[in-house]
């Protein structure tokens, strides 16, 4: 079946969207949602011509439509904005992706240009994926002027999704390939007859080029500039819009390169001197295009892993409404919304179940093979698939709050938060082209003063031999890739900077419940004191942790409604609660704290100490400071906590700690359970605090894992720090790595991840800075030639990405690589 083009903007028409809008009298295709709405903008606004009178079907380029929102504010529109814009309050963040993006330069200019514009509060770019993330104030400015602004420096962007991105990469490969086979064709030509002059060639007796010489010369020079004007034209248009900016970008040096060459050969060629440089330039060519199709590859491998989370995203479901099922656009969803979802359909927003039960798929969240039940009630996130059978969803969310969306914005932010070293890659690559034109010069200038006839073939060395394409590539695509691979892991990076550490960290700290636990604590055991109404105490211990999302509150809540009373709580952390009620005081805790000064009986002291020697947690219920109620609760150990403490210890972290608020006796009950040594329970937060900070003042570089309210502060004070998906929000936000799944075998893989990134992100900059300060002394004092020199620094770009793309490839215990 032939492949429809999308009548907006061009690209094919995915299979199973079917949306249409009359244009010019015939019923036009469109590849998304977005593309639908602006078409249909336009048309009603009156300028259907805007289709008549553009140049080829599909082409919105950066001239024609910035006149286009100027006239129409398109993309001001709520309807079209759905997809890819999010309010938070007050302020709206974009999703986009940028075009004609060519090194670390090209960003800095599009980020300093953007934080300069009126009411753009922040903004966040990926070399990688070429994504950039706006927030703006839209009482100050509007969306289509910030695009009309990057527009105004000669970049496109585009509203951010994920399909349309990997059709925009695919065509820019299919555009670069064809550069590529154009350049080695017609190079192919430059070198026979350069070959042929290094045997052959030269001057005759008169002191005269032969005719076929001369011929070849003209024919090369021709062939050179056909090469200069079709492969070699995004360099041209890369340095023009650098210098037209007063920015020096990657370009600028391969340009001037070119041109230095090209215009020495055409002098040489014209007055017939014996050096020309053709075979140089078509060399460097070909090279500079293969280095930068490696690259392209590179970043639509990381691209690719990067929208893993958002592709099994559906583009359209089936909305219950009166009539009956109809098939919508996924961004027409509103919460309330009844979805059908059949067998093997992915969920297409966040809900929940309203009928029946199935198993839905969450790999691609957790990491996890396994399905998992869920019921009629239960919260069901976006691209989950169905397994079972047909369900019925009620939507919670709007397409763009989703957790996918998210997760994806997460990680996104995540990526934007680079390694130091990646950061200072960044910073020195501008001032790296400063040093090389200014290195350049001089080298010119000595050699027009020693030998002027080595001045043009080594002031074009050096120009071509330190171009820092590898430094630019050194880190974004690793980095992109690294980040895709711990997504596949089920691992989210908050914050990529905290690679370094975790691949360092020789010191584990573990939280207990909900760490090294499930954290679903169940009641297994209830012992009543002093006549209390079984009933009655349960009811009260609900009332008292109606507020709190630790995971004993839901275990004591679990079943139990609540006492109908309202209480004023309030909470010590790490011990427990307290509350009036009936004219007494009541403590809800630890019994050091629900108990105070006093105890229990004998017998059921005995009874208490036994229980929690069995790993139980005993939790207290109190009336001015006597027992009423024991709760006792066993929560089982998490999946694969054993496997990841030896695999940890295997790792380098030698010291493996639990650090716990829980009662000494079950941590000590657990940790015997998992072959730890180290064991302190009973602890409160700023106890937990004080021991991680005097660790690392004795030099410990600590990695912490937990989940609560509790364990933020102590999150936040580890070096690196890693909570989970079901963990509170603050934890979270303290954390630098959120593990989505509930197998901690995964985290161990991940630590194995992150050292193998930083050891390859390291060799990439070791070689990069390596490489220019080694080749540079030797191309300015003549030991290089042109030709050599664009081989040796394609060969150092490609070295750099190869290098990376092979952390895609590269296999980790367990995951099955």
């Amino acid at each position: 079946m032939e492949k429809q083009a999308c009548f907006h903007c061009g690209l094919d028409v995915p299979q199973g969207v079917d949306l249409h809008y009359p244009v010019l009298g015939k019923d036009r295709a469109f590849c998304c949602a977005g593309c639908h709405a602006a078409c249909k903008t336009i048309v009603e606004a009156g300028f259907e011509d805007f289709y008549r009178y553009r140049e080829q079907q599909g082409e919105v380029n950066a001239q024609v439509l910035p006149e286009v929102l100027k006239n129409l504010t398109l993309y001001d529109r709520p309807e079209i904005q759905q997809g890819f814009v999010r309010s938070e309050g007050a302020v709206r963040e974009a999703a986009l992706i940028l075009e004609n993006i060519r090194c670390a330069a090209c960003l800095w200019l599009n980020e300093q240009h953007l934080r300069a514009q009126p009411g753009v509060l922040d903004v966040h770019l990926d070399y990688a994926s070429h994504q950039a993330r706006v927030k703006w104030d839209p009482a100050v400015t509007k969306l289509s002027d910030i695009l009309q602004a990057i527009a105004a420096i000669g970049y496109v962007a585009h509203p951010y999704d994920p399909a349309h991105r990997e059709r925009l990469l695919e065509e820019e490969r299919r555009r670069s390939v064809e550069r590529l086979l154009f350049a080695g064709l017609l190079g192919m030509q430059v070198m026979m007859f350069a070959i042929a002059t290094y045997w052959m060639g030269g001057y005759d007796e008169t002191g005269k080029l032969a005719l076929w010489e001369v011929i070849g010369r003209w024919t090369s020079l021709l062939i050179t500039l056909i090469m200069l004007v079709y492969s070699g034209a995004d360099f041209f248009i890369g340095a023009w819009r650098d210098l037209r900016h007063k920015r020096l970008g990657m370009d600028v040096p391969v340009v001037l390169g070119l041109v230095t060459a090209w215009g020495g050969s055409l002098w040489a060629t014209i007055v017939g001197d014996e050096d020309v440089y053709f075979d140089s330039i078509g060399m460097f060519i070909f090279f500079v295009l293969l280095a930068r199709v490696v690259e392209l590859k590179g970043r639509m491998a990381a691209a690719d892993a990067l929208d893993r989370l958002m592709k099994v995203i559906p583009r359209t479901a089936c909305r219950i409404e009166e009539g009956g099922p109809v098939e919508v656009p996924v961004v027409d969803l509103k919460p309330g919304d009844i979805v059908r979802l059949l067998p093997g359909e992915s969920v297409p927003v966040d809900g929940r179940l309203l009928t029946g039960a199935s198993s839905f798929d969450e790999s691609h969240l957790t990491g996890e093979s396994v399905p998992v039940l869920r019921k009629e009630g239960e919260w069901v996130a976006a691209g989950s698939c169905n397994v079972d059978q047909p369900v019925m969803l009620r939507v919670e969310r709007v397409s763009s709050d989703s957790t996918m969306n998210e997760l994806a914005r997460l990680m996104d932010r995540g990526l934007s938060d680079k390694p130091r070293l990646a950061e200072l890659a960044e910073r020195i690559s501008v001032p790296f082209v400063a040093g090389v034109l200014i290195l350049s010069a001089l080298t010119a200038l000595a050699w027009w003063w020693y030998d002027p006839a080595q001045a043009l073939p080594n002031t074009i060395a050096v120009l071509i031999i330190t171009c820092p394409c590898a430094l630019a590539m050194a880190t974004p695509v690793a980095l992109a890739i690294a980040a895709g691979r711990f997504a596949g892991l089920g691992i989210l990076p908050m914050r990529m900077s905290a690679i370094e550490g975790l691949a360092t960290a020789d010191t584990l700290v573990l939280d207990k419940t909900g760490t090294l636990t499930q954290g679903r604590p169940r009641v297994t055991e209830v012992c009543m004191l002093q006549g209390m109404d079984e009933h009655v105490a349960r009811a009260l211990a609900a009332r008292m942790e109606q507020g709190s999302e630790h995971p004993i509150a839901y275990a004591l809540r679990e079943g139990i409604e609540p006492l109908a009373q309202e209480l004023t709580v309030r909470n010590t952390p790490g011990q427990g609660l307290e509350a009036q009620y009936g004219g007494a005081i009541w403590r809800l805790g630890a019994p050091e704290y629900a108990l105070g000064e006093g105890g229990l009986a004998a017998d059921r002291l005995a009874w208490l100490d036994a229980q929690i020697l069995a790993g139980g947690m005993a939790v207290i219920l109190s009336r001015n400071g006597e027992g009423r109620a024991i709760f006792i609760m066993h929560d089982a150990v998490r999946t694969g906590a054993v496997e990841f403490i030896q695999a940890a210890r295997g790792l380098g972290l030698g010291r493996v700690i639990i650090l716990s608020g829980d009662q000494p006796g079950a941590v000590r009950h657990l940790a015997e359970r998992l072959g730890i040594e180290e064991h302190h329970g009973g602890l409160r937060p700023e106890d937990k605090l004080a021991w991680i900070q005097k660790a690392q003042a004795e030099g410990a570089r600590v990695l912490m894992v937990g989940d609560g309210i509790n364990d933020a502060p102590t999150l936040a004070a580890a070096q690196v720090s890693v909570s989970f998906g079901a963990a509170t929000t603050l934890a979270q936000l303290h954390s630098d790595f959120v593990l989505l799944g509930t197998d901690l075998r995964a985290l161990a893989q991940g630590i194995l991840l992150a050292r193998i990134t930083r050891r390859n992100t390291r060799q990439n900059l070791a070689w990069a800075a390596g490489y220019n300060v080694v080749a540079v002394p030797f191309a300015a004092l003549g030991f290089v030639t042109p030709w050599i020199a664009a081989i040796g620094m394609s060969l150092s770009s490609l070295l750099v990405v190869g290098n990376a793309l092979r952390l895609k490839r590269m296999g980790l215990p367990g995951t099955g690589d």
